[in-house]
């Protein structure tokens, strides 16, 4: 809003006031009697305030800045107040010392002459048209001749002092437009120096960025390299994946650090987590795990990193305050190995930097995961038989000593069985070797479910002879084991490309304490028991005693 503008607002508000004051007074003196018939005095001093209330209106819409709308008011105003002075003696005095204030108004806006003799036309035009004929009359004429007087002695006494104020204020307003030329300027260089700030801050975080990248870069080669040394040393794979997860806890300062290794063959997941948070929680973490979109991006070989992760977003978080999260897999060209997964509570913790390290971790230790599990299948091999698939003589001439001692040392039972396949020679001349093979591995087969119920073992101790460890229990019951697991070999018919045939085997089982208190002692009774077994017509289990021990 200019200054014209604002300042006549603020005169416009005066003079409303003035007029609601008037007819405040007036009413009033009405009430008491003393003036009588003010309704035409009313209404013209209505019509000034809604007057003054339309310029008010076209002030704030920003029409005034037009000089004549401006004047055309003014003249509106005085009118209203000429007809008051010439109208009702009795508030002349008033309506003229309101006149003479709008007339200094209109002085201090813009002090020329027109808009003096523009300020005297309202009481003379109104004279004219409301005293006609008495206006030439001497007390008329007085009392213009009066008002006229003191309007252009009260414009001549404030005209020096308008001037005087008028050279003081351009004064200000050079001054005014100095300072704001120094404020301007000074305005320009805080720009500057908030841009050299801004600059400098810019530099800060890129040095704080390349600070950041060195440490990561750091962080990555000591990983790696402490993971190199390691897979060259460490063998066991459960305990190189359990230093990896504390190094990267460690070293990247996160929450929780999981290698989930993903097994193929039977699609199961297998657990290495470092965390803060309790058991259970890790627990509800591997329950959910399963069932969450994670295990599809394991087996598709996806890298996630989500700066702004929640419980709503992934299901597998679930009890734990996590912001940010990165997972990496573990695979080699089409095999899956699994994922490595870190958290931490706070958003946006991770960089693509932390990515890159984990990428480099995943392929050091997908490198150790491959070879532990060639070592274990080279292990497989020289332990276990490549037909049947389960342990051979080998393993079985290391294994038994120590279980044996084992027995001995918790004062606990120990119950061995040898069996041999009836007539296995007959199979392979009645229906060929690979007949004979499927023979072989049922039967491996079947005594591997039986041994797996209670935490034995079996193995291919010749042709067709089988040893079976059942370890802490007693002779009479793994005779009862041992009779069972005869009558399914019994119970079953082999259907081999188109050619069945019914198995059957014979059994010795021995026992420490019962009969035997070393290995020797055991095999050679256990063995005697299977071919008493065969000499009693076979396809039964025998059991050593004290007698045949003897004998």
């Amino acid at each position: 809003m200019r200054r014209l503008e604002f300042s006549e607002k603020t005169y416009t508000n005066i003079n409303i006031c003035l007029f609601l004051l008037v007819l405040i007074y007036l009413e009033i003196n009405k009430r008491l009697g003393i003036y009588n018939e003010l309704g035409n005095v009313f209404i013209i001093l209505i019509a000034g305030i809604l007057i003054m209330i339309l310029k008010v209106f076209f002030i704030e819409k920003g029409f005034l800045n037009k000089k004549y709308l401006y004047l055309a008011f003014k003249t509106l105003e005085l009118l209203v107040i000429s007809y008051l002075i010439y109208y009702y003696e009795k508030i002349s005095l008033i309506a003229s010392a309101i006149y003479l204030l709008i007339v200094v108004q209109i002085i201090l806006q813009d002090f020329k002459q027109k808009n003096l003799i523009i300020s005297f036309l309202p009481i003379i035009l109104v004279g004219l048209l409301k005293l006609r004929e008495k206006f030439f009359s001497l007390d008329v004429l007085i009392n213009i001749s009066f008002i006229v007087f003191v309007c252009i002695l009260l414009v001549y006494i404030l005209e020096s002092k308008i001037i005087r104020f008028k050279k003081e204020a351009d004064e200000d307003k050079k001054r005014i437009k100095e300072l704001q030329k120094i404020n301007k300027e000074l305005f320009r260089k805080n720009n500057e120096f908030v841009t050299l700030n801004e600059e400098l801050q810019e530099q800060k975080e890129e040095m704080k960025k390349t600070c950041d990248n060195f440490r990561n870069s750091v962080a990555e080669l000591f990983i790696l390299r402490e993971i190199s040394s390691y897979i060259g040393s460490i063998l066991d794979i459960e305990q190189l994946l359990e230093m990896v997860c504390d190094m990267i806890m460690g070293i990247m300062g996160v929450d929780t650090c999981s290698i989930i290794v993903y097994n193929e063959d039977d699609d199961s997941l297998d657990f290495h987590i470092k965390s803060i948070y309790s058991q259970d929680v890790i627990e509800m973490f591997k329950e959910r795990v399963w069932t969450s979109f994670l295990h599809n991006k394991i087996k598709n070989k996806e890298i996630i990193m989500d700066n702004h992760a929640s419980e709503d977003k992934y299901e597998f978080l679930k009890g734990r305050k996590v912001g940010s999260l990165v997972a990496v897999p573990l695979y080699k060209a089409n095999k899956t190995y699994g994922l490595i997964l870190a958290e931490h509570s706070l958003d946006n913790y991770f960089s693509i930097s932390s990515t890159d390290l984990f990428k480099a971790v995943s392929m050091q230790v997908t490198m150790a995961i491959e070879n532990a599990q060639l070592y274990e299948q080279m292990e497989d091999i020289a332990i276990k038989d490549g037909l049947t698939k389960i342990y051979n003589r080998l393993y079985l001439q290391n294994i038994l000593p120590e279980l044996v001692e084992k027995a001995k040392s918790n004062n606990e039972p120990i119950t061995v069985s040898i069996f041999d396949i009836d007539h296995f020679k007959e199979f392979n001349d009645t229906y060929g070797h690979l007949f004979g093979d499927e023979v072989l591995k049922t039967v491996a087969s079947f005594g591997q479910e039986m041994v797996d119920k209670y935490d034995g073992i079996i193995a291919r101790y010749g042709g067709e002879e089988f040893f079976i460890i059942l370890p802490n229990m007693p002779l009479n019951k793994a005779a009862e084991v041992i009779e069972e697991f005869r009558q399914k070999i019994e119970n079953y018919e082999l259907h081999h490309d188109g050619q069945n045939a019914k198995i059957t085997a014979s059994f010795g089982v021995s026992g420490y304490p019962e009969v035997a208190d070393n290995v020797q002692d055991l095999i050679r009774t256990a063995d005697d028991a299977m071919y008493l077994s065969k000499n009693q017509g076979r396809n039964l289990v025998n059991v050593a005693s004290q007698e045949l021990k003897q004998d």
